[in-house]
């Protein structure tokens, strides 16, 4: 990861940045998560796994003021299944989004259990992307200390309640 010093307007709030990801976006890892939604049609959850969406929306989560941006949508390049909950799909939907700390979906799969590790996974009980964004929100004291754990051990599933 490189490392400037710029001043850069995410639309979010302006000020001076220090870490600059593989996308070009700027912020400070401490106050801004990458949160990736499963979808097939850019609107709603997809109502298959999470790893079986068609692509993914990802948006920048302001922790401290609760605004959240979409800044990219990323295609499901990942291996198909061989067996329902297979580690090897895990693996890719890792590479896929190596960049992300945060899934959101409708419906995940056996393959939760592998991603808690590296993930935080949300599961919306609301299908609307834009409403369970909302409810997230709310959620940022929650997702800022299960993102404190360290890689390898379980986050725990957050529920985005309607």
């Amino acid at each position: 990861m490189l490392c400037l010093y710029l001043d850069l307007d995410l639309d979010l709030h302006k000020r001076r940045y220090n870490v600059i990801d593989n996308y070009g976006y700027s912020y400070m890892k401490q106050d801004f998560v990458k949160i990736a939604c499963g979808t097939d049609d850019g609107i709603n959850f997809t109502k298959e796994h999470f790893g079986s969406a068609s692509f993914y929306l990802i948006y920048l989560f302001n922790l401290k003021t609760g605004e959240i941006k979409k800044i990219e949508e990323r295609k499901n390049t990942s291996i198909e299944e061989e067996m329902h909950g297979d580690p090897k799909k895990a693996q890719s939907i890792s590479a896929l989004l190596k960049d992300v700390q945060v899934l959101v979906a409708f419906v995940m799969g056996p393959n939760i259990v592998r991603i808690r590790k590296k993930f935080l996974p949300i599961i919306s009980r609301e299908r609307s992307i834009k409403i369970a964004l909302e409810k997230l929100k709310k959620q940022s004291n929650k997702i800022r200390q299960e993102l404190k754990k360290k890689t390898g051990i379980d986050k725990e599933i957050i529920y985005l309640k309607i």
